[in-house]
């Protein structure tokens, strides 16, 4: 009796499980195509990630405030080697300490246009704020690294969008 109870349940739920259907081009890459018209560029996470952007040093500062604020700006920098205008890259960021262990890591995205042969600005950024009421924050493990300059921040592109609509992800 258990089995027909899942063999039914299955067959209801098949059409909800597979809303998406992946597609292998001629050319290798792999193309998620979801029910409702859009569409997922797979590519792994090395030479395609290379097809589009080079990955710059980022902007990376210590900041005071007229007021005495103290914070550490960041935001990754990208060159834009494709064809394409790209309108928005997302990433991940390890700060990795003078040993090269991570101290901290975040993951944000840049909303940008990149126009080809272009590079990112930077004109805005993510704000580490010093609270001095708190130990151990964001901002006390980003000090030394941008103070003294040693250390590394290893930044992944996970995805990115091209201009016209186009959502390249990457693995």
């Amino acid at each position: 009796m258990t089995f027909w109870k899942i063999s039914c349940i299955l067959i209801v739920m098949w059409p909800a499980i597979s809303l998406a259907e992946t597609v292998t081009t001629t050319d290798g890459r792999i193309i998620t195509l979801n029910d409702d018209g859009t569409y997922l560029i797979e590519a792994s996470a090395t030479s395609e990630i290379d097809a589009y952007v080079t990955v710059l040093e980022p902007f990376f500062e210590k900041h005071v405030s007229q007021f005495n604020q103290q914070s550490i700006r960041f935001m990754p920098k990208f060159t834009n080697v494709s064809t394409a205008a790209i309108v928005g890259v997302r990433f991940t960021a390890s700060f990795r300490d003078a040993f090269g262990d991570e101290v901290l890591s975040a993951s944000g995205d840049m909303s940008e246009k990149i126009a080809p042969n272009a590079s990112s600005t930077a004109n805005v950024f993510y704000v580490f704020e010093n609270n001095p009421f708190i130990d151990g924050e964001s901002y006390d493990k980003l000090l030394p690294m941008v103070t003294s300059g040693t250390g590394s921040i290893v930044t992944t592109v996970t995805g990115l969008v091209v201009e016209g609509g186009e959502v390249v992800s990457f693995k």
